[in-house]
Formats: C-alpha cells, sequence, structure tokens
C-alpha cells in the first residue's frame, strides 16, 4: 500500500526498535543509550523551575531586606507583608523563601533534558520525591495563609502554582519516560552463554 510522495515499507516492530535505537545516538558513561524522555518535559521542567529561581529568589531578597518590597497590598485577606514576615515564613531557622530558591534551583538541575535521558539510578525516584516534597510543604503554607494568619501573599501563591506544575511535569515526564529501553529487554531475553 502506497503512502503519499512514495512507498514506504510497512512499520513491524524490528524496524520500531531500530530506529528507537539508532534515534539515541548519543551514549552514556557506561556505554549505554540514553533513556528515550519525552522531549516536552526537558523544555517545560527547567523552564518552570526558572521561574520558580525568579520568584523564590524576589521572595528570598524581600525577606532580608524588607518586606516594604514587595508590591502587594499590606492590608485585607491579600498582605504579601504579614504572610512573609509570620512565624509561618520561617522552618527551623531557615526562611521559607530561601529554601523555595533551594528548591526550584535543584529541580532546574534535575529538569534538564540530559537529566531526564540520563540511567542515572536513583534519580528518576529522586525527582519525583523532591517534587512530591515541594507539593507537601506548599499544602502546609496554604493551610497556614488561609487559616491561620487569613491572609494570602500573591508572590507565595505564585511560588504555590509553579510547584504544583513542576510536580505535574516531573509526574507526568516520569510517566511517559520507560525506566528501561527496548535494549533492555534483549539483554533480558537473552540466555546466558
Amino acid at each position: 500500500m502506497g503512502v503519499v510522495g512514495g512507498d514506504a515499507p510497512p512499520i513491524t516492530r524490528d524496524s520500531a526498535e531500530r530506529s528507537a535505537a539508532e534515534s539515541a545516538a548519543a551514549v552514556d558513561d557506561d556505554g549505554a543509550a540514553p533513556l528515550l524522555a519525552p522531549r516536552w518535559a526537558g523544555i517545560v521542567g527547567p523552564l518552570v523551575a526558572l521561574a520558580g529561581v525568579g520568584v523564590a529568589g524576589y521572595l528570598t531578597y524581600a525577606h532580608y531586606t524588607t518586606a516594604t518590597v514587595l508590591a502587594c497590598p499590606e492590608n485585607g485577606l491579600i498582605n504579601c507583608a504579614k504572610v512573609t514576615t509570620s512565624s509561618y515564613s520561617v522552618i527551623a531557622g531557615v526562611p521559607v523563601a530561601l529554601l523555595g530558591l533551594l528548591f526550584f534551583a535543584v529541580m532546574a538541575v534535575l529538569q534538564l533534558p540530559v537529566m531526564w535521558r540520563s540511567r542515572l539510578r536513583g534519580l528518576r525516584p529522586a525527582r519525583v520525591a523532591a517534587a512530591l516534597g515541594g507539593v507537601v510543604l506548599v499544602i502546609w503554607l496554604v493551610y497556614a495563609e488561609l487559616f491561620r494568619l487569613d491572609a494570602i501573599c500573591l508572590y507565595c501563591t505564585a511560588v504555590h502554582v509553579l510547584t504544583v506544575a513542576l510536580f505535574v511535569v516531573t509526574v507526568l515526564g516520569t510517566a511517559w519516560t520507560p525506566a528501561f529501553d527496548v535494549a533492555d529487554l534483549d539483554d533480558l531475553a537473552a540466555p546466558d552463554e
């Protein structure tokens, strides 16, 4: 059966496996081809993480200088100063804004395309665990804002949204990245000689 523009050979499992193996031209240090990760995860993930570095960096700067730097109302439900200077803005003596900055900086590295393709043992669960840890902290902070402080910080909300977005990118990207390559299946199926 012909294809517009010419005849194409039928796609078989063998040709699909060959194509996947050929597209993974780069090789890791151990000589194994990198994983075929979804391209979008290596683009969207770092962009979201870098946006988080920007907002969390601004909040960290505001924490160490003065909360009046925040272009945010200081009365009513929207009150960045109340949130960023509260007892909930520090965990074990470390500003939450600084923790957020560190979180996004680490996640920016873990979201790089080369990291998505890496076969480094433990990288996938570490990336998911870090993203999950960020979401757990966000849930606690949103609870503190809404039910303990009765105030919302718009910049904090931006960090919360970016954290959840990074979690979604991480989970979906991980789910769509095979834990092994097709060549690994051949190695498992081949009997030892």
